[in-house]
């Protein structure tokens, strides 16, 4: 169910027969030449589309959390990047005022590499209160499953651009772009070091990505999503000590 668009007595009447919601969680960014400064919100936009067509009955659907932390790709243009510390107390602020609304269970859906460090306090902290928490982060958790379709995938690779392509082709375009890989380990830190980690703003073979692959990225990974899912909802029948 879509929270954006509810009215009060919709969302009291949500309250009393769900206790999940999915909070989508992006950045605005570089994404090479060639994707559109929003990749990391577009795509768990629409894994949320999809998913709420199959499962909006059992989540409520948050509106996204657009902006996040992004220390390497802080050097190119059209990064907007929020402190670790700020992003981590207010995604947690955030998913408190859920937990204080009746939701127990809350699923960060993470599009953007640069969040997961403080994606990881926030659950933590989630978690000392009472909270269940999911966090998905499609690029790392599905990572061997999305190579079998794009093999080459990275920071606006072929996997990325693939699923941009799939929501408009207006929004990428591949013609041209090449490929890059990462000449370091990302281990190394030194001062505007994303620059030389993402030539260009990117990694992965772009060029190679299609519509078609995208699709298929789609579908493949929202059923895989659907499956962690179902395993929170596991968790918390085992820790009430009944099957609902």
């Amino acid at each position: 169910m879509d929270m954006m668009t509810m009215n009060l007595r919709e969302f009291e009447a949500t309250q009393k027969k769900m206790n999940t919601v999915l909070l989508p969680i992006g950045m605005i960014e570089a994404h090479g030449p060639h994707c559109a400064l929003g990749t990391d919100v577009l795509i768990p936009r629409e894994f949320v589309r999809r998913l709420e067509e199959i499962a909006g009955d059992k989540i409520l659907m948050a509106p996204e959390v657009a902006y996040g932390h992004s220390w390497g790709l802080a050097p190119f243009a059209g990064t907007i990047d929020v402190s670790a510390q700020a992003f981590s107390n207010y995604v947690f602020e955030i998913c408190h005022g859920f937990y204080q609304n009746g939701f127990e269970n809350i699923i960060l859906f993470n599009g953007h590499g640069g969040n997961n460090s403080s994606l990881d306090v926030v659950t933590e902290k989630l978690a000392d209160i009472g909270v269940r928490s999911l966090t998905i982060n499609w690029f790392i958790d599905y990572r061997e499953d999305i190579k079998r379709i794009t093999p080459d995938p990275g920071h606006a690779g072929e996997d990325e651009t693939s699923l941009v392509l799939a929501i408009d082709e207006n929004y990428a375009f591949t013609k041209g772009v090449g490929s890059h890989e990462i000449p370091l380990p990302k281990r190394f830190r030194f001062k505007d070091g994303g620059a030389v980690l993402y030539p260009e703003a990117f990694s992965g073979n772009a060029e190679a990505a299609t519509v078609q692959k995208g699709e298929q990225l789609y579908e493949l990974l929202t059923g895989l999503i659907l499956k962690d899912i179902e395993m929170l909802w596991e968790l918390e029948r085992q820790q009430r000590g009944t099957i609902k």
